[in-house]
C-alpha cells in the first residue's frame, strides 16, 4: 500500500473515531512501527494531526461537527447563498443536491418558488424535507449511510450515479483554497460529488467565508473545474481575485439583498 493511500486510511480512521492508536494501525494496515511513525509526522506536518502518546488525533480545524449543529453556523450567510443559487435553476430541471447544510436551505428555497422540479440527492436530510413539503419528484441516492451526515456513500451511491445525468448540480465543500480548490474531510463523500460533477450540464458550488483559506484531505474539484461559485460578502477579497482568475462567474450574496 502506497504511503498516500495509508494516509488516507488513517484520516478515514479518524474522523469516525476522532482519535487512532499506532499498535492498532500497525496490525490493520501491515506495516512497521516506523512506517506509521512517518505517515504520522507527515499528517501533522500537513496540519490534518496532532500527534499524542501511542497514536494521534485529529486537529481542532479538521474536526466535523454534527449536522444539526452545523445548520445553525453562519445561517444567514447560507441562507443568502442558498437564495442566489435558487434564481439558477428553471422549471422542469432536473437538480442534484448535494449533503451540505447550504444545500438544506437551497432545498427550502426551490420549495417556496419553483415547480415542476425533479431533486436527485444523497442528503437523507434533504430528502425528508422534500417528500414533507412539495410535490418535486424524488429520487434518493442509495448506499452506506454516514449517520452524522445524514448522507450515502460508497459503492452502491456511485454505481447509482453512473446512471444518472441531471441539468444542474449544486454542491459544497468543506474547505476552499485558490491553489488546491475544493476538498472535504471525508473520502466518500468527496467521491460522491466528484462522480457526480461529471454527470451535471452544469454546476454550482456554494461556499460561505469561514471555508475559505483552508483545506482538508479528499479533494472535491479543482476550482478551474467550477463554473460558478456562490458565496457570501465576508469572502477573503484577495482570495477571490484569485479564484475569479481560474473560474467562469463567482457570484456574491449580499446581507442588503
Amino acid at each position: 500500500m502506497l504511503a498516500e493511500e495509508r494516509q488516507k486510511q488513517i484520516m478515514q480512521d479518524l474522523y469516525e473515531s476522532q482519535s487512532v492508536k499506532i499498535s492498532d494501525l500497525i496490525e490493520r494496515l501491515q506495516v512497521t512501527r516506523e512506517t506509521i511513525r512517518k505517515d504520522l509526522y507527515d499528517l501533522e506536518e500537513k496540519g490534518f494531526i496532532r500527534k499524542v502518546h501511542g497514536g494521534a488525533v485529529l486537529n481542532k480545524s479538521n474536526i466535523q461537527t454534527a449536522y444539526t449543529n452545523r445548520k445553525s453556523v453562519n445561517e444567514k450567510e447560507k441562507r443568502g447563498i442558498a437564495k442566489k443559487a435558487a434564481a439558477f435553476v428553471e422549471e422542469g430541471d432536473t437538480v442534484y443536491i448535494d449533503y451540505g447544510t447550504t444545500a438544506l436551505y437551497l432545498t427550502q428555497e426551490l420549495m417556496l418558488h419553483a415547480n415542476d422540479l425533479t431533486i436527485v440527492t444523497n442528503s437523507l436530510a434533504i430528502a425528508n424535507e422534500v417528500v414533507d413539503g412539495s410535490d418535486f419528484e424524488l429520487i434518493l441516492i442509495g448506499g452506506n449511510v454516514r449517520r452524522n451526515e445524514r448522507s450515502t456513500v460508497g459503492p452502491i451511491a456511485t454505481r447509482t450515479m453512473n446512471d444518472l445525468f441531471v441539468d444542474i448540480g449544486f454542491f459544497s465543500a468543506g474547505a476552499l483554497h485558490p491553489t488546491h480548490g475544493y476538498t472535504s474531510v471525508h473520502l466518500g463523500e468527496a467521491e460522491v460529488s466528484r462522480l457526480m460533477l461529471q454527470h451535471t450540464h452544469k454546476h454550482v458550488m456554494m461556499i460561505d467565508y469561514s471555508k475559505f483559506g483552508t483545506v482538508h484531505m479528499n479533494r472535491v474539484a479543482k476550482i478551474e473545474e467550477i463554473e460558478r461559485l456562490i458565496t457570501d460578502e465576508k469572502a477573503d477579497n484577495d482570495m477571490l481575485e484569485e479564484i475569479e482568475q481560474k473560474t467562469k462567474d463567482v457570484v456574491i450574496s449580499k446581507s442588503s439583498e
